[in-house]
């Protein structure tokens, strides 16, 4: 179930027992709270693993080589990386996939303007606030781009936009902003303190079984389990 931003700050504050249940808070404490929210999930989204599983992004084709992602752009949505890609013929449905390629990659090729019905590559660079995808060759006006991603989290302009995700995330961001504004206002309890840690496992979790294993020799080393991490961090 969705909730305001107003309302989870409002529930942080509850937690760190500066409001009673039934209080409401006022605007100057609503408002730092979503600037708080928004930092707590600007951080969130900087960790693959408390990113929501992977979404499927689609772009109609023009004859451009460029497209832009994110506010603004050529798709609203801006992906935090792209892990797959596929184009769509327009008739027939037939797919056709699409290599993904590097900036070293995609420098070595020496005539970028050459055009196809079908392009074969794609270069991914991840801007800010604008992400870039550039196709090689140019395509021809028609098709669609599947892009399979990793999406950041929102942020948020206002105290009343509605704040609306996979579940658990709703429980993560208020114990977690509870601490994330704890020094303004008082100590989180230990409850508080091992629920927030608690949500954060469960999201990260979740969120595994939609990415790659990724092996880390050093974390092997000392005998990394996955769960004793600092509050916030992969």
């Amino acid at each position: 179930m969705a909730e305001t931003v107003n309302a989870i700050v409002t529930a942080s504050l509850r937690l760190l027992k500066v409001i009673q249940a039934g209080e409401t808070i006022g605007a100057s404490e609503a408002e730092d709270g979503r600037i708080a929210l928004n930092d707590l999930i600007e951080e969130w989204n900087n960790q693959p693993l408390m990113q929501p599983a992977k979404t499927q992004l689609s772009q109609v084709l023009t004859s451009s080589a460029t497209y832009t992602f994110g506010t603004g752009g050529s798709n609203s949505t801006r992906p935090v990386s792209i892990s797959k890609a596929f184009i769509r013929s327009p008739t027939g449905g037939v797919d056709y996939p699409v290599e993904i390629i590097s900036n070293e990659e995609y420098a070595l090729i020496p005539l970028k303007s050459t055009s196809s019905t079908i392009p074969d590559k794609l270069y991914y660079r991840a801007g800010y606030p604008l992400g870039t995808v550039t196709l090689y060759p140019t395509p021809t006006a028609g098709y669609t781009l599947y892009l399979e991603c990793q999406a950041a989290l929102s942020t948020y302009a206002d105290v009343s936009d509605s704040v609306d995700l996979a579940p658990g995330y709703l429980k993560a961001l208020k114990y977690n902003l509870a601490i994330a504004i704890s020094p303004e206002y008082k100590d989180p309890s230990q409850v508080v303190i091992m629920e927030a840690q608690k949500s954060i496992e469960w999201i990260k979790r979740l969120n595994a079984k939609d990415k790659p294993v990724m092996f880390n020799p050093a974390r092997a080393a000392v005998g990394y389990g996955g769960i004793g991490y600092r509050m916030g961090t992969p």
